[in-house]
C-alpha cells in the first residue's frame, strides 16, 4: 500500500512540473516583450547649463615687493618681523651708519675747501679786471701823444704789450672761476651722494602691506654686490588676492577676460570663493610636451583667510545659459542601425530655413524694407554665381555673406550682426531621434549649443520641452 501511494505521488508531481514549465515557457516571451521596449526614451526639459574649465593655481598677493639693500654693512636694528603690518616709509631695519656718516662729513669739508677756492678765484678775477681797466686807459692816453711826437713808439708799444697781458690775465681768471664753480658743483654732488647713502642705511617699507618674509637678523652683515640681497618681502593689501592658474591649450580658447570663476582651497573644503578672470597671458608654458597658458584670476579676500601660496581648485565659467531647451548628453550618442534610412525624415536642418533666418535677422538688426530687399538680392546673385562656378564660386560662404551685410548695414547694425554671428558660432549641427507613428526612429536635425557634464543646449523649431527623444536601443 505504501509503494502504491508513493508511486502516484511522484507521477502527480512530475505532471505538475511539466504544466508549470509549459506555463512559464508560454508566458515568458510575452512578459519579456513587455518588460523593455525596443527603444528607451527620455524627455527634453528646460533649465540652466554651465560650461566650465577646471584647473588649479596658486594664491598670490596682487603686489609683492622684495625689499633689499643697496649698501653693504652690519645690521644694528631689525624692527619688522613676519606678519608685521607696515605703512609706506616705516622703518624696517637699520645698517650701521657710522661709516656713511663719516663720508658725509668728509664731503662737507671738501665742499668748504672748494667754495674757498671759488672765493679766491673770484678775487683774482676782480684784480685782473682792475688791471685790465688801467692798461686800457694808459694805452688810450699814449696813442694821441704819438701823433704830436710827444712820446716815443717804444713807450706806446710797451703800453700795448701791458694791455694785451692784462687781457690774457683776465681771461685766465675767468677760466679759474669757472673751474672753481665746477669743483664746487662736483663737491656738492659728492655730498648729496654721501647723504643719500646715509639715508639708505635706514631700510624702509616701499608700500603699505604685510611682511610675509624676513631673511635677516640683528648683527648680520649685508653684502650688496651686482644684485641687492633680499631682506624682506612685503605683500600689499591681502584683502585682495590673485590666482595664477595654468589652462591647457585645448581649453584656453574659451577663456576670456571677465569670465566668472569659483574656487576652493584645502584649508576651507566646504567653502566656495568667487573671482573673475583679469588676464590671459599670451606667453606659452611647455612641460612634458604639454602647452598651457597662465590665467590671472582676481578675487576679494576681505577676511584675509586666503594666504599666499595656497593651492586653489579653480573652475572658470566659460559659458552659461538659463532657461534653455536641453537634452541629456547620452542621447547625443544614440544612432539607430538604419540611421541612413531614418535620417531622411523630410525635416529641414536646424531651426528654420533661410527665409526664417532672414526674418529673424530683420527683427534683431532692425532692418528696413529697403535693406532687406538689397540683402536678399545680393544673396540671390551670390548663390547664382556660385552655382555657375563664377568668381565667387569658392571661398567660405559665411565670409561672403558677411561681406554682403557689411555693405548694407550701418555701424550700429554691423556691431549687432557681428555679436550675433559670434554667438551663433558656438552652435554646431546635430541630430536627435524621435519615434514616428509606426514606432520607428525619425531624425530631427537640431543645433547644439554649450554643454556641461550632464546636458547640452538644443535649438530646434520641431522640439520643445516634453518632447520625447530616443536615448538608447532596448534589449531584444
Amino acid at each position: 500500500m505504501r509503494k502504491i501511494i508513493s508511486s502516484k505521488f511522484f507521477r502527480g508531481t512530475a505532471i505538475l512540473g511539466v504544466l508549470v514549465t509549459g506555463f512559464f515557457a508560454f508566458a515568458s516571451p510575452s512578459q519579456k516583450a513587455t518588460e523593455e521596449p525596443a527603444y528607451i526614451t527620455v524627455e527634453l526639459d528646460r533649465g540652466s547649463i554651465k560650461r566650465s574649465v577646471a584647473t588649479s593655481g596658486t594664491v598670490q598677493p596682487l603686489v609683492r615687493v622684495e625689499v633689499g639693500s643697496q649698501l653693504s654693512g652690519q645690521l644694528i636694528e631689525v624692527l619688522a618681523d613676519f606678519n608685521t603690518e607696515v605703512r609706506q616709509g616705516d622703518l624696517l631695519a637699520r645698517i650701521d651708519p657710522d661709516t656713511f656718516r663719516s663720508r658725509v662729513e668728509e664731503a662737507e669739508a671738501q665742499l668748504k675747501i672748494s667754495r674757498a677756492g671759488l672765493a679766491v678765484a673770484r678775487a683774482n678775477q676782480r684784480r685782473a679786471q682792475a688791471n685790465l681797466t688801467q692798461r686800457r686807459s694808459d694805452l688810450a692816453r699814449f696813442e694821441p701823444l704819438l701823433e704830436y711826437d710827444a712820446i716815443s713808439e717804444i713807450e706806446v708799444d710797451a703800453a700795448q704789450a701791458q694791455f694785451d697781458t692784462a687781457v690774457a690775465d683776465y681771461q685766465s681768471s675767468e677760466a679759474q672761476v669757472e673751474n672753481a664753480l665746477a669743483l664746487v658743483s662736483q663737491r656738492e654732488a659728492s655730498l648729496r651722494q654721501a647723504q643719500v647713502d646715509l639715508q639708505r642705511t635706514d631700510i624702509r617699507a616701499p608700500i603699505n602691506g604685510v611682511v610675509i618674509l624676513r631673511n635677516v637678523d640683528v648683527g648680520q652683515t649685508v653684502a650688496a654686490s651686482l644684485q641687492a640681497p633680499v631682506l624682506f618681502e612685503i605683500a600689499q593689501d591681502l584683502s585682495k588676492i590673485q590666482i595664477e592658474a595654468d589652462v591647457n591649450e585645448a581649453d584656453i580658447g574659451s577663456v576670456k577676460e571677465g569670465n566668472e570663476v569659483t574656487f576652493s582651497v584645502d584649508a576651507y573644503p566646504n567653502r566656495e570663493f568667487n573671482g573673475v578672470v583679469r588676464q590671459v597671458r599670451l606667453a606659452p608654458k611647455e612641460e612634458s610636451n604639454i602647452i598651457s597658458y597662465t590665467v590671472i584670476v582676481n578675487a576679494d579676500n576681505p577676511q584675509k583667510i586666503l594666504y599666499p601660496g595656497m593651492t586653489a581648485s579653480v573652475e572658470i565659467i566659460t559659458g552659461q545659459r538659463d532657461d534653455v531647451l536641453r537634452v541629456a548628453n547620452s542621447v547625443l550618442r544614440f544612432k539607430p542601425d538604419n540611421a541612413e534610412a531614418g535620417a531622411s525624415g523630410g525635416r529641414s536642418q536646424g531651426a528654420g530655413g533661410g527665409a526664417d533666418r532672414m526674418a529673424e535677422l530683420q527683427e534683431q538688426l532692425g532692418l528696413s524694407e529697403e535693406q532687406s530687399r538689397e540683402i536678399r538680392q545680393k544673396m540671390r546673385d551670390l548663390f547664382a554665381n556660385r552655382s555657375q562656378g563664377g568668381p565667387s564660386g569658392g571661398g567660405n560662404p559665411r565670409d561672403a555673406m558677411s561681406k554682403i551685410f557689411r555693405t548694407v548695414l550701418d555701424e550700429e547694425q554691423w556691431e549687432k550682426y557681428q555679436a550675433l554671428q559670434n554667438d551663433r558660432q558656438e552652435y554646431t549641427r546635430g541630430t536627435l531621434w524621435t519615434l514616428d507613428a509606426s514606432g520607428n526612429p525619425d531624425a530631427v536635425p537640431v543645433r547644439l549649443g554649450i554643454s556641461d557634464a550632464s546636458h547640452t543646449e538644443v535649438v530646434s523649431d520641431d522640439l520643445e520641452a516634453g518632447s520625447v527623444v530616443i536615448q538608447r536601443q532596448g534589449r531584444s
